[in-house]
């Protein structure tokens, strides 16, 4: 996986259109499955699977080869086949030393230090006659002696149509999943199993679907302009308040402490806020901008603030305060600002802008911070493309920005100053990127079918593993425990569990 510490495109370069497409073997890190050689071809044949069991059987078959010492001595005779058909060792050394920087290198750099340890070695003999036989014997050796494989698919769930978005609920015992349908699904663990629990129907499409903090309360927003507020009673969830809005909504969510909800029509001059007050969903206050259109509605972490921006660059910051909801902060940026969100203690705002250079997107996210009263500028990361979007850690500490132009950046505070410390490499756009909940793991999601995981070693990100779809993955969030979901555009979604935590611990 490609992780790098700076802005800097990593080396190698991503592969040709002309590369082998081994896509039928949807390995959990698909890059390793391009190495040549049958025998290779002939065990993946049986790994049409991300069980890591099937796995770790094969696994075990490398190591009866390994052990018995025929696996040096089969690289070498498909040394003298191939040799034979392209005549010569010095064209088969140059194809494997091509594969090797357009596919595996890349892979064996990020995928941990016995990776990169790897790689060095290879790199210093690739004018060996024999670097096809080394390739071919230190993968496997790589594979053998590592825990890196720790993401197990539990479980698919297929749905009727494109999968937009899946999250768990706080407690991770219900998931719910949004799609291009006119309904959510509803699915609940039981018994070590996922199954349907109930569908959450409107009368068109539903756009988002979102848990409040404590789990008791869901709230669905639809193309009509229909929000519905969903409570669990009694083991069931019951269909309950319906908040009504005169167009089509996208932003609906819950306050941290769940006695608030904020919705908002794109576009229009205002957002509104309900209260929950003796069980029922009541509109207690209207954020109006005067004619400004808002584009996005956020909650702070600590539930006392909420951010709006508009199309015409104005952030504002509203502060509750005896029950009421009062301008505190207004932030004017020169270009139209599509989303803004305060970190979890209060003190950091980030901000996206767009602009035009040259014919060119550049996308500005400014991170600013609370002096004295004023709001001022501590770092800025730039974008070649559309963000898409953003999340700090919940300790606040790091900041992730996913982008349409194919890269995710990793910022940290460091003392009291914002850092660049890597960026998440993926061949497509990325739709999303989220942090685990304890903060030592990240997620990102891209139009090249994969889904890549980051871990935080030793103060560094590091990639561990990349989880391959037939198609583009949509979204990716995680739960309790580290448990993660991936929704894909082949209109499934698969739920994964952690393995080996302990071990990646100390990795």
């Amino acid at each position: 996986m490609q992780v790098t510490p700076s802005g800097e495109r990593p080396f190698p370069t991503p592969p040709t259109p002309n590369a082998p497409d081994l896509e039928s073997a949807r390995f959990a890190n698909r890059d390793t499955v391009v190495l040549p050689g049958e025998m290779v071809i002939r065990i993946l044949m049986y790994l049409g699977t991300t069980d890591i069991a099937v796995c770790r059987s094969v696994n075990r078959q490398w190591q009866t080869l390994i052990d018995a010492r025929h696996l040096l001595a089969r690289s070498f005779y498909r040394d003298c086949h191939l040799a034979q058909r392209i005549n010569s060792l010095a064209a088969q050394r140059n194809l494997a030393v091509e594969r090797y920087h357009s596919h595996i290198r890349g892979w064996l750099a990020g995928f941990s230090d016995k990776g990169r340890e790897t790689a060095e070695q290879l790199d210093n003999i690739q004018e060996d006659k024999y670097f096809p036989a080394a390739l071919f014997f230190s993968i496997p050796k790589l594979l053998l002696t590592s825990n890196k494989l720790t993401y197990q698919n539990i479980a698919t769930i297929r749905h009727l149509g494109v999968v937009r978005d899946a999250s768990f609920s706080p407690d991770g015992k219900y998931l719910v999943i949004v799609s291009d349908h006119k309904a959510a699904k509803l699915l609940e663990l039981e018994g070590g199993q996922w199954r349907e629990k109930a569908i959450l129907m409107h009368s068109l499409w539903v756009k988002s679907a979102s848990f409040s903090p404590d789990g008791n309360h869901l709230v669905t927003a639809s193309e009509g302009g229909i929000c519905k507020l969903w409570q669990l009673k009694d083991d069931q969830w019951q269909e309950g308040d319906t908040t009504q809005h005169s167009m089509w909504t996208t932003n609906a969510s819950f306050s941290p402490d769940g006695k608030h909800l904020v919705t908002l029509v794109p576009y229009s001059d205002s957002a509104k806020i309900w209260w929950l007050e003796d069980g029922r969903w009541q509109k207690k206050a209207s954020i109006e901008h005067s004619g400004q259109q808002v584009v996005n509605a956020r909650f702070s972490p600590d539930g006392k603030h909420l951010v709006t921006t508009t199309v015409d660059g104005i952030v504002k910051i509203w502060k509750l305060d005896d029950g009421q909801w009062g301008e505190k902060f207004t932030i004017d940026h020169l270009n139209g600002v599509k989303i803004a969100s305060l970190s979890p203690d209060g003190k950091h705002l980030v901000t996206v802008t767009s602009g035009i250079t040259f014919g060119n997107i550049i996308v500005h996210v400014k991170l600013l911070e609370l002096v004295d009263g004023k709001w001022q500028e501590n770092a800025t990361i730039v974008h070649s493309g559309i963000v898409s979007d953003f999340h700090f850690s919940l300790d606040g500490k790091h900041l992730v920005t996913a982008s349409y132009d194919g890269t995710a950046k990793i910022c940290g505070l460091v003392g009291d100053k914002w850092q660049l410390k890597a960026t998440v490499w993926h061949l497509g756009p990325v739709a999303n990127a989220s942090f685990s909940r304890d903060g030592k793991f990240l997620v990102t999601t891209s139009r090249d079918n994969t889904a890549k995981i980051c871990r935080l070693v030793g103060g560094k990100w590091r990639g561990i593993v990349t989880i391959g779809h037939s198609k583009a993955v949509t979204h990716a969030s995680f739960g309790p425990d580290c448990q993660l979901v991936t929704a894909c555009r082949d209109n499934t979604v698969k739920i994964w569990v952690l393995k080996n935590k302990e071990n990646n611990d100390n990795s």
